[in-house]
């Protein structure tokens, strides 16, 4: 069936694009199945490859060296053909030996910008938060952590600042992110590690489009990178 979004579909595009508005408008998988008419499962399908593919332009937009993340320039989103599409998987597992999970968030330009830090224990950001750097040294772990204003432990949905030398200054954005994400993600009544990559993914997107139309721009995004079921 022809949908220049979604290659393979079985979906036409106006139905495509429904789900896409619904998805925009932030309500559930079952919100949109009820909606749409189509089924969860179905559903459910899409919006991973949505997720996916904005993950996929989340990263593109990292700066090259976060270290000077006040100052450095982003990379260039570059198109996706269909088969760069699938030839760029997207690390979506948190193991379930990293407990809790860590996510570190960085300004760049105008942007704000996450990182899961799967060997930052709570006892590391504790140190930072006291000024203690003994644990940090003795577990290299310092570069890990330094160059992030912020980290989140989901585990408990705390937000510490770090308030590092030569972090960005940007604790109103990271106070705001942190709300969307902490509204976002309780939504889903506990966090599937197989997906919370791709929803923390999806919150820095919907936060750093906050003043753009979020459908106009996943069309536009899909329009240059479409989604492929294979």
């Amino acid at each position: 069936m022809k949908n220049k979004y979604l290659k393979g579909a079985h979906l036409s595009e106006r139905k495509f694009k429904e789900i896409l508005r619904l998805f925009a408008e932030d309500l559930t998988a079952t919100q949109i199945a009820s909606i749409s008419g189509v089924s969860r499962v179905t559903v459910n399908s899409y919006l991973k490859k949505i997720r996916q593919q904005i993950a996929r332009h989340c990263e593109s937009l990292l700066p090259t060296d976060p270290l000077r993340s006040t100052t450095t320039t982003e990379r260039k989103a570059v198109p996706a053909t269909q088969e760069s599409d699938s030839s760029l998987p997207v690390k979506t597992d948190v193991s379930r030996n990293i407990k809790p999970v860590v996510f570190g968030i960085y300004r760049a330009s105008d942007r704000l910008h996450t990182e899961i830090l799967p060997d930052v224990s709570r006892s590391m950001i504790h140190s930072v938060v006291r000024s203690n750097r003994s644990i940090l040294e003795t577990q290299s772990a310092a570069d890990k952590i330094r160059r992030f204003s912020n980290v989140a432990d989901l585990g408990q949905y705390r937000l510490y600042n770090l308030e590092n030398e030569g972090a960005s200054n940007a604790t109103e954005d990271v106070d705001a992110f942190w709300g969307l994400t902490k509204h976002r993600l309780a939504k889903f009544k506990g966090l599937n590690r197989s997906t919370v990559y791709l929803h923390l993914k999806e919150c820095e997107f919907r936060y750093n489009n906050r003043n753009e139309d979020i459908y106009e721009t996943l069309l536009e995004l899909l329009k240059t990178q479409p989604l492929s079921l294979s």
